[in-house]
């Protein structure tokens, strides 16, 4: 029976003072009950349903949300309205990225990979010890379990980090890292270099830090030598904050003479160097990390969101010795220490091989997106390395930024603008970010890089109408 006709019984019974929007709702319970609707269906739109039922689309809207107050359907921003799983606590979050209609290439995330039964297994694991449980649900220092550090540490070392345990402090991911890092080693009024085109995060947290922003020019190495020596000159800064490997948004990595260059600059004039390094375990082979080169003068920043799990939030900092106490204090200010139960759930995955068939799954996912990028994009001025999460794409002379942004996003593929990665007062280049990982499944990657490409050869004063 569908949800029409159990509608118009209802109406021509003897209820009918019943209002029509909960005689929908009854109805919607009655087949969810019965099995007609079962969990994850999507119900009709409110015009669709509304015109089928001959009421108004308010009416329909009233019934959902009555049926969505019984918990018996969810509201997804942008999807529709989907049958909740009965069994399921009404606090659990759902949300499916194949609902997404438009090609989302804004956030630079990991592909969607299946972690739920490797998850499900560590936290089985971890629950077999509720004496290490326990301990997890203390107080603890601010650095963190030595066990955990001890880990996450020797993982890194196979990756070729010299990464210390007993100097790494765990953080709540790669923002909450350049937080603690502007707070415990910044002032206000501080100048901190960064790259001419950099992380907006960073960018957003100088502000709030009050601190003074200003760009060193790239090449296709990363940093130019010369241009950071003639920053450190004229600003006399505190640090610089660069990401050396596969940098955001160009995908430049730097090679290791450039990184030998950059750190002799960074010692004649006792420049803090800032390495993150988010994306470093992303390249199958890559330059020694500047940590490795000089780790008393390179704070180097890592985490897991990039090759493991975004929602674990689980970032690391390793620090010169002398300012290692510092770090510690921060830490305790901000958040007073890190999840031991994160931490540890982290290790499971490490200690299983979990984080490096992830690592694998990714490298071979990305790879394909890649060739995707140069099979659709290649003619034009691009950016981009097999193992990178994103593109850099500068537009033809043709194209103003804001109006390549508009377009796309009009037909229905979001970008990035290089506005947002632009440091204030700097010149903002024509160009854009694509993060080739976001979209949920190839197949709208592709529609996506079609669309773009269709743009990209439509010169915007001769093609489109005024």
């Amino acid at each position: 029976m569908t949800i029409m006709n159990i509608v118009l019984t209802a109406s021509t019974n003897d209820h009918k003072a019943e209002p029509l929007y909960r005689q929908i709702a009854d109805a919607i319970e009655q087949q969810i009950t019965s099995g007609e609707l079962p969990a994850g269906h999507k119900l009709p739109t409110h015009r669709a349903l509304a015109d089928q039922l001959k009421v108004t689309v308010g009416t329909v809207t009233r019934a959902y949300a009555e049926a969505e107050r019984r918990e018996l359907v969810e509201a997804r921003v942008g999807a529709g309205t989907f049958v909740c799983q009965q069994d399921a606590p009404s606090w659990v979050y759902s949300y499916s990225a194949q609902e997404e209609e438009a090609c989302n290439l804004g956030h630079n995330i990991p592909p969607c990979i299946d972690r739920a039964g490797m998850l499900k297994q560590a936290m089985e694991n971890l629950s077999r010890h509720p004496d290490q449980l326990n301990q997890m649900m203390l107080y603890h220092d601010p650095q963190g379990l030595d066990a955990h550090r001890n880990v996450v540490a020797r993982w890194l070392q196979t990756k070729g980090l010299n990464i210390d345990p007993e100097r790494m402090h765990f953080t709540s991911g790669g923002q909450h890292a350049a937080q603690l890092i502007l707070s415990a080693f910044c002032r206000q009024g501080d100048t901190v270099l960064v790259e001419q085109v950099t992380y907006p995060g960073f960018l957003s947290l100088a502000r709030q830090q009050q601190v003074s922003v200003k760009p060193v020019a790239l090449d296709h190495e990363g940093i130019i030598p010369a241009s950071l020596e003639a920053a450190c000159r004229q600003y006399q800064p505190r640090m610089l904050y660069c990401t050396p490997t596969l940098q955001n948004p160009t995908t430049a990595t730097m090679s290791e003479q450039r990184r030998h260059d950059i750190l002799a600059i960074c010692r004649q004039y006792q420049l803090l160097l800032v390495e993150d390094d988010v994306n470093g375990l992303l390249p199958q082979q890559r330059p020694a990390p500047m940590v490795n080169l000089d780790p008393e003068q390179v704070i180097h920043v890592g985490g897991l969101s990039k090759c493991l799990a975004p929602g674990l939030r689980l970032g690391y900092i390793q620090v010169p010795l002398n300012l290692q106490q510092r770090l510690n204090t921060a830490l305790h200010n901000h958040s007073l220490m890190i999840s031991p139960l994160l931490t540890g759930l982290a290790c499971e995955l490490i200690h299983k091989g979990d984080a490096d068939r992830v690592l694998q799954d990714i490298h071979h996912d990305i790879n394909q997106r890649q060739q995707l990028v140069e099979q659709h994009l290649g003619e034009f001025a691009i950016q981009h390395t097999r193992d990178s999460f994103h593109v850099w794409l500068t537009l033809p002379d043709y194209w103003r930024l804001s109006d390549f942004v508009s377009a796309a996003e009009q037909q229905g593929v979001i970008i990035k603008s290089a506005e947002m990665f632009t440091p204030p007062g700097a010149t903002i280049p024509p160009a854009v970010r694509l993060a080739i990982s976001a979209p949920f499944t190839h197949s709208k990657l592709e529609q996506g890089l079609l669309i773009l490409a269709e743009l990209l050869k439509k010169d915007p004063m001769n093609d489109f109408p005024l």
